[in-house]
């Protein structure tokens, strides 16, 4: 009898443990952006992306902006999500706020190898650089066509489809294309990672650009000291 009871105080003393630890790691969720691609999407307008961050009620949110571009609230010509969505946001509820995006030299040097290698490859093989335009498009013709909502755009089908398109490119484009892409998610997940160690136990919202997603869902998912939220349990 003795030894029952013992065992059943080792095992709720283990599982209040467990508890304990798992509400002390940070939860993020990794919500795909469209860009000026919402004004297309009637399931993912721009004002259902302002109602999804607003449900979510992030303690943090991670943005795809450098420093400077979120602390003035510059538009953006591409990522328009920020006027459209984003930035009323951040006035409306105060949120803390964590740019992703690095600031220069680095923000240049990145940039520069993907560039060199685009350039690079319309010089030595247009043609690969042309049949790519044609993959690329009918990619996302494809995509367009078949989401039929916000969880669809943030799916695990959609992440994998990505994953070949950059692994195909990353190819096709050499080294410099490679190593630009490489750099640049993995500084984004490092600004995660720190702001997950700053707020231990908080929520953080990261809007990213929806082909950054499955790389960092990814290494996330495969991080012990954080908790990766599913978009299946945060969308539906």
């Amino acid at each position: 009898m003795f030894k029952t009871i013992v065992l059943l105080v080792l095992i709720l003393f283990c599982s209040f443990t467990i508890s304990y630890a798992q509400k002390k790691k940070t939860q993020i969720f990794v919500l795909s952006a469209l860009h000026q691609l919402h004004e297309r999407t009637k399931f993912y307008s721009f004002e259902t992306l302002s109602q999804i961050i607003e449900k979510q009620k992030p303690d943090v949110l991670a943005v795809e902006l450098t420093a400077s571009d979120l602390q003035t609230g510059k538009e953006q010509k591409t990522k328009q999500e920020y006027q459209r969505s984003v930035f009323p946001l951040l006035n409306k509820h105060k949120y803390t706020v964590v740019p992703l995006e690095p600031a220069e030299p680095k923000f240049s040097q990145i940039v520069t190898l993907v560039r060199e290698s685009e350039k690079e490859l319309r010089e030595k093989s247009p043609e690969k650089g042309e049949a790519f335009g044609v993959y690329n498009r009918l990619l996302f013709d494809y995509l367009l066509k078949t989401w039929s909502s916000p969880l669809d755009v943030n799916s695990a089908q959609t992440d994998a489809l990505l994953e070949v398109k950059h692994n195909y490119q990353n190819e096709l484009f050499g080294a410099k294309q490679a190593q630009g892409w490489e750099s640049w998610n993995r500084h984004f997940l490092e600004v995660i990672l720190e702001a997950a160690q700053k707020y231990p136990g908080k929520k953080i919202l990261v809007i990213v650009g929806l082909e950054h997603s499955y790389w960092l869902r990814k290494e996330l998912g495969n991080n012990k000291d954080v908790i990766l939220l599913k978009a299946e349990q945060m969308l539906n």
